[in-house]
């Protein structure tokens, strides 16, 4: 069916579908999610319609899983329209194993993270989710035990990477859709996987929703308006959160003392909040409870940590940390590091910057090695003091626990000649006037910050 310029004409086209785009986000340049489905490939014409009215510059995304037989024709027909509407059309392999588990989840993570890796500042990335995707995720989040966070479902526009991710057509029924895309003539790829009942989102989809449908009509707008309920108390809840952490604030960190001092819910509450603003995902309810009440309420000289996918937030005299996940440091280490070049120390990063009056007295090519902190090792602070443990000093000198795992020690044949960044050796040091090489560790934890 060839297709109708006539009414794809902008001046044509029906009141919802109109509505859907009454806000145009403002943007140099925008993406578009194409699998070369019915919901994509509809999505592309109403934006190449958009984009040429309003002079911006329109690019295609697609991801050519490799879990299907039929990828490649699904390719090559993105790449006919694209081709077609005058759209450049940028193509990702992914690299996926089906006989791993949970391939929704790997398959979505991996989607997102090409889709980032290409959004520049500015850019938005737009994607075909409509009303009945809204219902399915909702549901979904609903049986996963979600909070009111995840059952505000799916938000019509979010930050990704540099830019910002729009879903326009979460107003319209897949049904809705479709007609529309019959009516102006599209032709478009079925994917056979929709139909394969094993993953969770398509069961649901065929045997949940139809049941739904016929006992309760109209359950997906139903359960759409559900989800914008719980995205409002979402807001509201920020809004508490935000009053919360400036009450536990203290300098750029939070209190400990602080924090404990809230009611359990509004602690949870605001350390979920704070996560999210730091770019982690909160841990789920079970263990957010049971670290947190670790985290507030363990012994001083204890070392209490809350962890998640990709880190662990550790508390730390009257504060809380979020540390990364890393490599553990290899006990026998020792690398060869060229003062003037940077270092990768077990996934964090060791450089030095030429300073006058301060660093290392040494020339910019000398090479030194750089080892971890030895059980029982001991130093010499100073020429008058005497000799003594090394974790005894990093404690008085409130290196954190996590810290001294990794800490860089820095040797020359078998001189310790400086501690990272926190100390050189009194016969190293550079004097008055002249300039020294001063070592800087660049350590990838950070202060749980109570204000952005």
């Amino acid at each position: 069916m060839p297709v109708s310029s006539d009414r794809l004409a902008l001046e044509n086209w029906p009141w919802d579908l109109t509505a859907a785009f009454q806000t145009l986000p403002e943007s140099r340049r925008w993406w578009l999610a194409l699998s070369g489905g019915c919901d994509s490939t509809f999505l592309l014409y109403c934006l190449s319609t958009l984009a040429s009215r309003h002079s911006i510059t329109l690019h295609a995304i697609h991801l050519h899983h490799g879990l299907n037989s039929d990828a490649d024709q699904w390719q090559r027909h993105c790449e006919r329209v694209c081709e077609a509407l005058r759209v450049p059309l940028v193509t990702e392999k992914l690299a996926l194993d089906p006989e791993k588990p949970d391939l929704e989840a790997r398959a979505r993570r991996a989607r997102y993270g090409c889709f980032e890796s290409l959004l520049e500042s500015g850019d938005r990335l737009f994607m075909a989710h409509h009303a009945d995707d809204q219902a399915e995720t909702v549901l979904l989040r609903m049986l996963r035990g979600s909070g009111v966070r995840g059952l505000a479902g799916m938000p019509a526009q979010r930050r990704l990477g540099g830019g910002r991710l729009v879903r326009p057509l979460l107003g319209l029924e897949r049904a809705r859709i479709e007609a529309l895309a019959g009516d102006w003539g599209l032709d478009w790829c079925e994917d056979s996987s929709n139909q394969d009942t094993r993953f969770d989102r398509n069961y649901l989809r065929h045997e949940v929703m139809p049941a739904l449908e016929r006992r309760w009509p109209r359950s997906g707008p139903r359960i759409a308006r559900s989800a914008e309920h719980c995205r409002q108390a979402d807001r509201l809840l920020g809004e508490l959160a935000e009053h919360d952490a400036r009450e536990v604030a203290s300098g750029t960190g939070v209190s400990v003392r602080a924090f404990a001092g809230l009611a359990d819910a509004r602690r949870q509450q605001l350390l979920r909040h704070l996560l999210i603003r730091h770019g982690y995902q909160p841990p789920g309810e079970r263990r957010l409870t049971t670290g947190l009440e670790a985290l507030l309420k363990a012994p001083e000289d204890a070392q209490p940590e809350l962890r998640g996918e990709g880190y662990r937030v550790c508390r730390y005299q009257d504060r809380l940390w979020l540390v990364p996940d890393l490599p553990d440091p290899d006990a026998d280490a020792a690398l060869q590091w060229r003062i003037d070049a940077g270092l990768d120390w077990f996934s964090t990063w060791l450089t030095a910057e030429p300073r006058e009056g301060a660093g290392i007295a040494t020339f910019g090519g000398e090479r030194f090695g750089v080892r971890v902190l030895a059980a029982g090792q001991r130093f010499r602070p100073g020429p008058d003091q005497p000799r003594r443990p090394l974790r005894k000093w990093l404690q008085e000198h409130h290196v954190p626990p996590w810290e001294r795992a990794w800490l860089p020690l820095i040797f020359h044949g078998e001189t310790l000649v400086a501690i990272a960044d926190l100390w050189i050796a009194p016969a190293w040091r550079v004097t008055v006037g002249e300039t020294g090489w001063q070592p800087v560790w660049h350590r990838p934890w950070q202060l749980l910050r109570a204000v952005p």
